[in-house]
C-alpha cells in the first residue's frame, strides 16, 4: 500500500526522526498517551474532546444503539485482547462448517472477507504498485513504437503510457539510488561497529561505554566519533537494515511488472462479475495496518487493557483488499458492496494510489453505498500533495462528474496548533478536502496484544470514522449526509491560522489552514454531539 504510516523518501527520514523524539518526550510525560482524545479547548491541543463528548451524553440522557463500521484494510488480528469483542460476527453463517449458510456467495464469513485470498488459503503479502502494473501491460504494446506509429484509437492510451513510464522510470530511479545509499550507510556502520569490537574484544557493548573510550589509535578514535554522533543521531543497524529490507522489498515486489501475486487470486481481475472468490482468513499474514486502524475506531472501551477506542457501541466488519502495495479496483468494488450488504453503516478505507484502471467498479459501489445511506470515510494520502491538481484514488468524485453524497475526505493534522497544525506529509485540496483530523503520533494497537504510534492519514481516517460511529450510535436517526454534514459543519475551525505545506524536493510554502481543505477545520467529537443533539430537537 503506497499510503502507509512510513515516509516514503529518504529526503523526509531525517525530520521524521526528529518528530519522533519529539512525540517520545511527550508521550513519556503523560499517563495518556492518546492525545488525540484530548480536549481542545482545554488543553490546547487539537483533539477531538472524547471524554467531554461523553460526558455530554450521559447529561442529555442519551442510550446508545450499535454501529457496524467496515474496516476495508490489510486485515485486523481477530484475536487482539483489545478487538476481539468488538468484532463483528455474521449472523447468518454457521462458525467454520464449510458452508455457506446464509448464502451470499462467501463460505463461514464469519467476521468479514478476505478478497486477496486464495480458495487454498493463500494469501497475497505484497503486491506491486498500480503504475507498475500498467507499464508492464502498456510496455507490451508500446515499448517498441514511436509516437508516429500510433493509430488515433490508440492516442488516449499512448498519452496514458509516456505519463506512467516516466513515472515508473524515475520511481524506479530514485528506489535504486536510495537503496545504494542506505547500503553504503549499512556497509559503513558495520565497519565502525567491527572496530569497536576489536576495541572491546566484545560485541556487547554499550553507547555510554563507547564514550568513554581513551585511546591513541585514530581509527578507534574516529569510529568511537561516528557511532556517538549516529547513535545520539537516532541512527541504529537495525533501522538501516529495515530501510534496507523495505526498500529491496519495493524493487522485487512493488515494483516489478513480472510479479503477478493474482495468480493466488485466481480470478478474472479485468471482470467484476467474477466476485466469488477470495476466502475468510481476514487477519491473513500482514494485518498491522488494518490492526491499527481498527483499534482507533473500536477498541473496547473500558476493560483496563491498552486504550480504549473512540466508539463505545460499536462492531467492526474486517473487510481485507490491501495487500502491502496498491490494491485493485475490483477489490475495493467488492469490498464496498460486501460491506453495505452485509449492514455496515460506515466504511472506513485508510488507502490510496496514483492511479485506477477500473474507476467504474469503485464508482458503481460508491453510488451503492450512497443509495443505501452508508457513510465512507477515505484517507487524502500521504504525498504532500495538493490533491485538487494532483491524483489520489479512490476518489468522492464519478467519471461523469458527479460525486457521491456520502463520502468523507480526511487530511491529517498534527498536535500542534500553530505552524505546524497540519501534517507536513498530508495530502489537502480546497475542493477535495472536507475536513482534517489527527493522525501524528496516534497511539492504537499492533498485531499480538502490542501497542505502538502511527503517522498518516491512515490514522487520520480512522479517527473520523470513530467519531461519525459515535454520534450515529447515540443519534440513530442520522442519515449518512446529515453525519457527514455534522461532522464538517462542527469541526473545530482553524481557518486563518498559517501553516506550511510541502512542496516536493524538500522546498515548503505557506498557506492559511482553511485553504487546505473545504471547512478548514479539524473533526470534533463535542461539537458534533452538541450539533446533532439539536437537529434532533427540530
Amino acid at each position: 500500500m503506497k499510503n502507509a504510516f512510513l515516509p516514503k523518501s529518504l529526503l523526509t527520514l531525517t525530520a521524521v526522526f526528529c518528530f519522533s523524539i519529539y512525540s517520545f518526550s511527550q508521550e513519556s510525560e503523560s499517563s495518556d498517551k492518546c492525545w488525540y482524545h484530548w480536549d481542545h479547548a482545554k488543553l490546547g491541543v487539537a483533539g477531538i474532546s472524547l471524554k467531554e463528548t461523553y460526558d455530554f451524553l450521559r447529561e442529555k440522557n442519551r442510550k446508545s444503539k450499535t454501529v457496524i463500521v467496515a474496516i476495508i484494510d490489510s486485515g485486523a488480528d481477530t484475536a487482539h485482547i483489545d478487538l476481539k469483542d468488538n468484532l463483528w460476527t455474521n449472523p447468518g453463517e454457521i462458525p467454520y462448517n464449510g458452508i455457506d449458510d446464509d448464502k451470499n456467495g462467501y463460505v463461514d464469513d464469519i467476521h468479514g472477507w478476505n478478497f486477496i485470498g486464495g480458495s487454498s488459503g493463500e494469501n497475497v503479502n505484497g503486491d506491486s504498485w498500480e503504475k507498475t502494473r500498467y507499464y508492464g501491460r502498456l510496455k507490451a504494446k508500446f515499448g517498441e513504437k514511436t509516437k508516429k506509429e500510433i493509430s488515433k484509437e490508440d492516442a488516449k492510451d499512448w498519452a496514458l503510457w509516456e505519463e506512467v513510464k516516466t513515472d515508473y522510470e524515475n520511481e524506479l530511479l530514485q528506489t535504486a539510488q536510495e537503496l545504494s545509499y542506505i547500503q553504503q550507510l549499512l556497509k559503513g556502520f558495520e565497519a565502525i561497529e567491527d572496530v569497536l569490537t576489536d576495541f572491546f574484544d566484545s560485541s556487547e557493548f554499550t553507547l555510554d561505554q563507547v564514550k568513554e573510550i581513551n585511546s591513541t589509535d585514530e581509527k578507534v578514535l574516529e569510529a568511537k566519533r561516528l557511532y556517538v554522533s549516529l547513535t545520539e543521531g537516532g541512527l541504529s543497524k537495525k533501522d538501516l537494515q529495515k530501510w534496507f529490507d523495505d526498500y529491496n522489498s519495493t524493487l522485487q515486489v512493488k515494483l516489478n511488472p513480472d510479479n503477478n501475486t493474482r495468480l493466488i487470486v485466481g480470478d478474472d481481475v479485468t471482470n467484476i462479475k467474477d466476485s466469488l472468490y477470495g476466502n475468510n482468513d481476514v487477519k491473513a499474514e500482514t494485518s498491522s495496518h488494518g490492526t491499527s486502524v481498527s483499534g482507533i475506531v473500536g477498541a473496547v472501551r473500558g476493560n483496563g487493557e491498552g486504550i480504549d477506542g473512540i466508539a463505545d457501541n460499536v462492531k467492526l466488519m474486517i473487510i481485507r483488499v490491501v495487500p502491502g502495495g496498491d490494491e485493485r479496483d475490483k477489490d475495493v468494488a467488492l469490498g464496498i458492496r460486501y460491506a453495505v450488504k452485509m449492514g455496515a453503516q460506515i466504511i472506513n478505507c485508510s488507502f490510496g494510489k496514483d492511479y485506477s484502471p477500473n474507476k467504474e467498479f469503485v464508482d458503481d459501489a460508491a453510488r451503492f453505498a450512497e443509495k443505501n445511506n452508508v457513510l465512507i470515510v477515505h484517507a487524502a494520502g500521504n504525498d504532500s500533495k495538493d490533491i485538487d491538481e494532483g491524483k489520489n484514488f479512490p476518489t468522492a468524485k464519478y467519471l461523469d462528474g458527479n460525486s457521491c453524497s456520502t463520502w468523507l475526505e480526511v487530511g491529517a493534522s498534527s498536535q500542534e496548533v500553530g505552524i505546524g497544525l497540519n501534517a507536513d506529509f498530508s495530502n489537502y485540496g480546497k475542493v477535495s478536502v472536507d475536513l482534517f483530523a489527527p493522525g501524528v503520533d496516534i497511539y492504537t494497537l499492533n498485531p499480538g496484544n502490542a501497542y505502538g504510534s502511527s503517522d498518516g492519514t491512515s490514522v487520520a481516517s480512522p479517527v473520523a470514522a470513530g467519531v461519525a460511529a459515535l454520534i450515529l450510535s447515540y443519534y440513530p436517526n442520522l442519515t449518512a449526509v446529515q453525519l457527514k454534514k455534522i461532522l464538517m459543519d462542527s469541526s473545530v475551525k482553524y481557518s486563518k491560522q498559517q501553516t506550511v505545506v510541502y512542496t516536493g524536493n524538500g522546498k515548503t510554502k505557506k498557506k492559511k489552514f482553511g485553504d487546505l481543505s473545504k471547512t478548514g477545520g479539524i473533526v470534533n467529537a463535542l461539537n458534533a454531539a452538541k450539533m446533532a443533539e439539536e437537529l434532533m430537537k427540530k
